[in-house]
């Protein structure tokens, strides 16, 4: 029987799926893309989907690393996202 994975390498495999994601879409056109293609992106590369994935975009938005215009479902990086990503 495999042991549960501790909640500390839980957060820190979020982290290192978080930058990745942020780095993927600095390298997009625009620095932005669709919530479908992150999504696809981050279940891809990461794993991260569905609850995880929403969990990973609200912590985005709560900490201005992307701007999300609901009208086109475009999520935009911003300056703080790029300087949270050179970090």
């Amino acid at each position: 029987m495999t042991e549960p994975v501790s909640e500390e390498r839980q957060r820190a495999y979020f982290d290192r799926a978080r930058n990745g994601v942020l780095t993927w879409l600095a390298a997009q056109e625009g620095s932005a893309a669709t919530l479908h293609d992150l999504h696809e992106y981050s279940s891809g590369k990461f794993l991260v989907a569905h609850q995880g994935f929403s969990k990973m975009m609200e912590s985005f938005v709560a900490e201005d690393l992307v701007v999300y215009d609901e009208a086109t479902r475009t999520a935009t990086l911003t300056d703080a996202a790029r300087r949270f990503i050179a970090t």
